[in-house]
């Protein structure tokens, strides 16, 4: 079975790099297969205001639960869908700037929360009952299942879930907190994952830029 995965990884067309930050998230991709290739950062399609879509190279890590008549037919739409399952990014931070008891923010920081059950729907926090409850755990997969929906939108032939995906974690993760992020990237359809620290990444990075 190991063969078989270290095989698929091999004819991966893209290395893909996913920054899952506790304000923004932005994917990063390379030719596997070009040395020569450069980093490029992905341009993700989201909505900013209902009905409006734009491009822009970060997702905003917010995710917005709108009552029942807020978003009329046609204001979800985005390039791949009529109906997305959250709003998240950009549109998230705005609607939820002027009602913060829908807005979901720092589920990173829920996701390392070692003192509550990452898994229990309770976001937002302290928001009343007729307000949808997400976990930490959904919040992070409706994060990285936007980028997975933007990125096959826009690489058709080459679908995310056969690519070679890194999601940087902070140092900070306890493990429970590696595995659910392991976790939330699988039940998207992440099938070559890898988690990299953050201050490693950092580090090749330097390495990198430092051999320019």
């Amino acid at each position: 079975m190991d063969a078989q995965i270290a095989a698929e990884s091999s004819m991966a067309k893209f290395s893909v790099g996913i920054d899952l930050g506790t304000t923004h998230c932005v994917l990063s991709y390379v030719e596997a297969t070009n040395e020569d290739a450069r980093v490029k950062v992905m341009a993700v399609p989201q909505l900013t205001a209902p009905g409006t879509v734009e491009n822009r190279s970060q997702l905003g890590s917010f995710l917005y639960q709108p009552h029942e008549h807020e978003m009329g037919e046609g204001s979800r739409t985005l390039p791949w869908t009529h109906e997305p399952k959250a709003l998240v990014g950009a549109i998230a931070r705005n609607l939820g700037s002027k009602t913060p008891i829908r807005l979901v923010a720092s589920a990173k920081s829920w996701l390392c929360h070692s003192g509550v059950n990452r898994r229990d729907s309770f976001l937002p926090q302290g928001s009343p009952e007729e307000v949808s409850k997400v976990s930490p755990l959904k919040t992070t997969e409706l994060y990285l299942d936007h980028l997975k929906q933007a990125w096959d939108h826009a690489n058709p032939n080459a679908p995310l879930s056969e690519q070679d995906v890194t999601i940087t974690v902070p140092a900070s993760f306890d493990p429970a907190a590696r595995d659910l992020t392991a976790e939330a990237a699988r039940n998207v359809g992440f099938e070559h994952l890898t988690l990299l620290e953050e201050p490693q990444a950092a580090l090749y990075s330097w390495i990198d830029n430092s051999n320019d």
